[in-house]
């Protein structure tokens, strides 16, 4: 049986990769109750860059892979302390009781804020991997054809190769300035809450009332420790939002973008008048990698 082999070097290799990385995509939302608060969150990202080393021993390892995040949309609902500023009186008048008075007002109940954290960059910081042939019969390959008829219609069989990963890491860093990110964002969202008509310096009072924002923010949360950290946790182990991207990364590098493919029966001759196409079977397929090169190899013949 005659036997086909295929190289390609290290250098046309990371071009495979970087052409099957510009592929992926990834969305996701979701929304919980936590008691004291609630949250929500919708992203959606792509890969960019990264580098690759091929090893002698059949692996191959993809580093410090740039997660760009073209939406993080983080939505914080929690619940104000209520309280109440009695109304009295401003301008008092001999005569008719009080000339100018304060009305008063109550403020308390749900708070939202929400934070655009969009254009944050994470990191795969190492994805660990084998190569994976697999043979693919085209799903939309009308039933009863022959190779050649599904060959003329556009529906072959193929041979793929895809990079297989077997452990990914993602690490999702949120910048400490985010404890003054969200305490003015739930700022802005109480002030919200305020009377139009509400003078400064009540406002004044009230936030003497309510303290630092940052404060308020962990006490009626229970956050130890900084608002990045414990957002960190929420996203990453809460919700799972690691997880989800780690295993869209491998399940699409393994099974939805191929970096290399053929047709099998692999056509040699087009068609030509009433003359069908020339093609050979490809059995067999394999790819392996070195620290110089991807190898294919497979058998021609029935």
């Amino acid at each position: 049986m005659a036997h086909i082999t295929i190289a390609a070097s290290a250098k046309a290799f990371r071009v495979l990769f970087n052409l099957a990385e510009a592929g992926f995509t990834f969305k996701k939302n979701d929304k919980g109750n936590f008691g004291p608060f609630s949250a929500s969150y919708n992203v959606k990202l792509h890969l960019s860059g990264g580098t690759i080393q091929l090893n002698d021993d059949n692996t191959l390892e993809i580093q410090n892979v740039d997660i760009v995040f073209d939406t993080l949309d983080f939505q914080l609902c929690l619940n104000l302390p209520g309280f109440c500023i009695g109304g009295f009186c401003i301008v008092p008048d001999p005569w008719n009781g009080c000339l100018v008075s304060f009305p008063g007002f109550c403020i308390g109940g749900p708070v939202c804020a929400d934070l655009d954290l969009s254009g944050l960059v994470a990191q795969i910081t190492d994805m660990k991997a084998n190569l994976l042939a697999k043979y693919i019969v085209d799903p939309a390959r009308p039933a009863g054809v022959t190779d050649v008829e599904a060959e003329i219609q556009n529906h072959p069989n193929k041979w793929k190769v895809f990079i297989n990963p077997t452990y990914v890491n993602v690490i999702i860093d949120f910048p400490e300035t985010l404890d003054n990110i969200l305490a003015n964002a739930i700022q802005n969202a109480i002030n919200d809450l305020f009377p139009s008509w509400l003078p400064g310096w009540a406002k004044d009072l009230i936030w003497a009332f309510l303290g630092p924002i940052v404060d308020l923010i962990k006490g009626i949360i229970g956050i130890v420790g900084s608002i990045a950290n414990w957002l960190e946790n929420l996203l990453n182990n809460v919700f799972g939002l690691v997880p989800l991207i780690e295993t869209a990364i491998a399940d699409y590098f393994a099974s939805q973008n191929s970096i290399y493919e053929f047709n099998d029966p692999y056509p040699i001759l087009g068609p030509s008048g009433i003359l069908i196409p020339v093609m050979i079977p490809i059995r067999n397929l394999g790819a392996t990698v070195n620290s110089k090169e991807m190898i294919v190899r497979a058998d021609v013949g029935a």
